[in-house]
């Protein structure tokens, strides 16, 4: 239970909903992402059938287009519409004010310029005289938008495009000492507790965007959405692990390397920490034998799948990619047989999925029942059936979709399909919702989130699982009777 209290400390669910942030910008894009990539792996030069004509869509894609949206997402998500146009206009300027493509740029005045517009916005709501709103509305955004423009080319620009400069500099001259492998270092504790997105869209992603211009690839795709070591992992749990993990550890596989969603491998490692060693050996070597092989992707893949890493791949590093992610998922299985030899039960152990109720744990459900615990009855209850669930993941993308759809079938075989069921990221629970449902790793990050009291919380080990949502269904069947009283 230790390394589950530091999974879910205050201090790193903070971080991580930093870094759910970042990748609430980024997410929703993905799809346009995946085209260029394609189009890149196409068209250019050194692409599958180059073509001069429609390879002169890459760069302007690249260099505008990606960074207007990654804005325009970003204001949206704090301040609706209104934000999303402002932070495209402030984004401007760190586009105009520096020769590279200002990913990072985006995600910095996306941000910032509609928080500002937003704090405006609540300040002048309740003072404005009636048809002066369209008014007072434009002209602020206008104005406070200018001046972000203006700050953005001045300043923001050109600090961000040295810290580029300065960081891929760093990376240019460790993959040309051999030294790229340490990454797998600070990558693969990473990615367990839910801080990929962190280091992959705020770090990593900007950079290969810098590189591939030049070089037609870059091994920063590779570094979190390489599969092939995680897949390593949970092969060897597969083979040599015990119970529940041993039976559940092969979709998991399937899930990961076939639809790309890595998160289905974070709990088995959070349950074992010790088999982060086996991720970090087989993306050490991988990376390794990317730098000496001229390894690489074209863009990001995602998901993350072995198909999206396939499409992505450029013809001059199709044998270094396979080699290299081969190679990975053989050390790391290797090294996760060894590691479970020495701690053979600790990632069978079941956990309990307590559910949270206006910050109170509650045991088991008998604990709801009128008279046991009358505080916590009169809070969950709220004198109404449950209607909304939520399904929470880190990006609101890949796993939470599949868990939304696992509960949905459950709840209909308990005659409970009345009940509405969606997905999103752990850091937009709002205030909509009756349950929310998450991974253990994710529920600190949630609850910062919730804007409602009421809101009971109920962890997963196994977002497709039917089994972990026993709890859930035996909370609203006792909830429901309750209410109905």
């Amino acid at each position: 239970m230790g390394n589950n209290r530091i999974a879910n400390s205050p201090t790193l669910a903070k971080i991580r909903k930093f870094g759910g942030v970042m990748s609430g910008m980024v997410m929703p894009n993905l799809g346009a992402f995946v085209g260029w990539g394609l189009m890149a792996a196409i068209f250019i030069p050194n692409g599958w059938f180059p073509n001069e004509k429609l390879g002169e869509m890459v760069g302007p894609i690249l260099n505008y287009l990606f960074p207007l949206l990654i804005g325009y997402t970003a204001g949206y998500n704090i301040h609706g519409q209104r934000g999303g146009v402002i932070a495209a206009f402030a984004t401007m300027g760190v586009i105009v004010g520096s020769n590279i493509t200002m990913i990072s740029g985006a995600m910095v005045m996306g941000p910032l310029s509609s928080w500002l517009l937003k704090k405006f916005d609540q300040k002048v709501q309740h003072k404005i005289k009636p048809g002066f709103e369209m008014f007072v509305n434009n002209f602020s955004l206008g104005i406070i938008g200018l001046l972000c423009a203006i700050f953005a080319y001045m300043t923001v620009g050109p600090v961000i495009r040295l810290l580029i400069v300065i960081i891929t500099s760093g990376v240019n001259w460790c993959t040309a000492h051999n030294l790229l492998p340490l990454l797998s270092v600070f990558m693969a504790p990473a990615q367990v507790l839910f801080l990929n997105n962190v280091v992959n869209h705020g770090i990593l992603a900007p950079i290969g965007f810098a590189q591939v211009p030049e070089l037609g690839k870059s091994i920063m795709f590779l570094v979190d959405t390489n599969n092939g070591p995680l897949l390593g992992t949970l092969m060897a749990i597969a083979l040599f692990g015990r119970g529940r993990a041993k039976k559940t550890a092969p979709m998991a596989m399937f899930i990961a390397g076939i639809a790309g969603i890595g998160e289905v491998y974070f709990p088995f490692v959070l349950a074992n920490p010790l088999l982060v060693f086996a991720t970090m050996g087989g993306l050490a070597v991988s990376l390794f034998l990317q730098v000496i092989m001229g390894g690489g992707l074209i863009g990001v893949a995602s998901p993350g799948s072995l198909i999206a890493i396939a499409m992505m791949t450029p013809k001059s590093a199709i044998i270094a990619n396979l080699v290299s992610i081969s190679a990975g998922f053989i050390v790391s299985c290797t090294l996760g047989w060894l590691l479970l030899k020495i701690s053979p039960g600790s990632e069978d152990e079941e956990e309990d999925n307590p559910v949270i109720v206006g910050g109170r744990q509650v045991k088991s459900v008998t604990d709801f029942v009128p008279g046991i615990t009358p505080s916590v009855s009169a809070q969950a209850t709220a004198r109404k059936s449950i209607q909304r669930i939520l399904v929470a993941c880190d990006s609101g993308m890949g796993s939470s979709a599949m868990g939304a759809s696992v509960l949905r079938k459950r709840l209909k075989e308990e005659n409970l399909d009345a009940i509405t069921v969606v997905n999103d990221s752990a850091n937009r629970v709002g205030k909509d919702y009756d349950i929310v449902i998450t991974l253990s790793g994710l529920l600190e990050r949630a609850k910062l989130s919730c804007e409602n009291a009421d809101t009971a919380f109920i962890t997963v080990n196994n977002f497709i699982k039917l089994s972990d949502y026993d709890e859930t269904v035996a909370f609203i069947k006792q909830h429901n009777q309750e209410a109905a009283t």
